[in-house]
């Protein structure tokens, strides 16, 4: 669970129990309630077009051209720590079961792989009460995430924020264009050794190493190739050293982060699908004032501990959740979720205006 302090929430381990109406609350009167969101980028609101400044480590320049996600599983938190279940007003499109999308773009300047329509409200009743916190999770329910988008009911038609069946939705969308072009920085290193006996009891030991790296936007790669080969018993030993140096032109100003379920695979006991890595963050704001308060989702927080200029070698720009991925491994804890067993921790988008 998280508790705000300062209006910011922290995890603490503190289970909350989901009562939902028809239990305890099937005999209260039914109230109307909306949660309002808005997206920000630091001290700003988020706008297609608008430029924003010092975002991340490098403190980069960027222009947003995406930033939706779903929520789902909304309820209201009493003080006896009840989670009282939010019921959504099923509207055809903004809204589906327990799922709603929060669409902050409006189609316009670099986002104009959006719709035109925007949506910052969850519409939903709840039984009268006294509540003190609001409690969902970022992403689609397992039992929808698997769907075909095409056929899907909307909001859940988007192929936009779908990657494909197995992989399921994009939980959270967030393109952004950077002014800097965006480095691919890293290491990779390939070692192979053998070690043989020969027929007169000689030791033979070939060794070969290859590393290269690569870093630019104006994209440069050097390569070095180490071999050695030691013979012993008059042999004696040999080593050679290559260096290979290659230049290219390669400018990329695009930083996508697209969050969902990874390693994902049909499950032999259901019709669901298993995820090795589900990534839906449990999300909890106490101290929420359903009639006064807004939900900020801060898309600079998030990206509060990511370099926007350097991307890791031989992964996509950006995040695209893989768990190999280094640029993710921020982002998933900003989201509250650790890398290795996707459980809750703390989160720092979210936070109560």
């Amino acid at each position: 669970m998280f508790i705000s302090f300062n209006k910011k929430p922290i995890f603490i381990a503190t289970a909350i129990s989901l009562i939902f109406g028809g239990s305890a609350h099937a005999q209260s009167n039914m109230q109307q309630v909306t949660i309002n969101f808005a997206g920000w980028i630091g001290d700003q609101e988020f706008a297609c077009g608008e430029n924003y400044e010092k975002v991340g480590t490098s403190e980069s320049k960027l222009t947003p051209a995406d930033f939706r996600f779903y929520v789902s599983d909304l309820a209201l938190v009493d003080k006896e720590g009840n989670a009282v279940a939010i019921e959504l007003e099923q509207d055809n499109k903004w809204q589906y079961q327990n799922v709603a999308l929060i669409d902050f773009e409006d189609g316009s300047g670099a986002c104009d792989n959006g719709t035109t329509e925007t949506r910052t409200i969850v519409v939903g009743t709840v039984p009268e009460g006294d509540y003190q916190d609001l409690q969902f999770t970022l992403g689609v329910p397992k039992e929808l995430n698997h769907k075909d988008a095409a056929i899907a009911p909307s909001p859940l038609n988007l192929t936009s924020l779908w990657w494909n069946w197995q992989g399921g939705y994009k939980f959270l969308r967030a393109d952004l264009k950077t002014e800097q072009p965006i480095s691919n920085a890293g290491v990779v290193t390939n070692s192979q050794s053998t070690h043989s006996q020969g027929d007169s009891g000689n030791v033979q030991i070939n060794q070969q190493t290859n590393t290269t790296s690569n870093q630019g936007g104006s994209h440069s790669t050097s390569q070095t190739s180490t071999q050695t080969s030691i013979f012993k018993n008059g042999q004696g030993t040999h080593s050679q050293t290559s260096t290979v140096e290659t230049t290219h032109q390669t400018y990329n100003n695009t930083y996508i982060i697209h969050i969902g379920s990874t390693g994902c695979q049909d499950s032999a006991r259901s019709d669901l699908f298993d995820c090795a890595n589900p990534n839906r963050a449990k999300i909890i704001l106490e101290d929420f004032n359903v009639e006064k308060d807004v939900v900020v989702a801060d898309l600079a927080e998030l990206l509060s501990q990511t370099d926007l200029n350097s991307n890791q070698v031989n992964t996509p720009t950006g995040c695209m959740s893989s768990p190999d991925d280094d640029d993710c491994q921020s982002i998933i804890e900003n989201l509250g979720l650790s890398k290795e067993a996707g459980t809750s921790s703390e989160q720092t988008l979210f936070w109560v205006e």
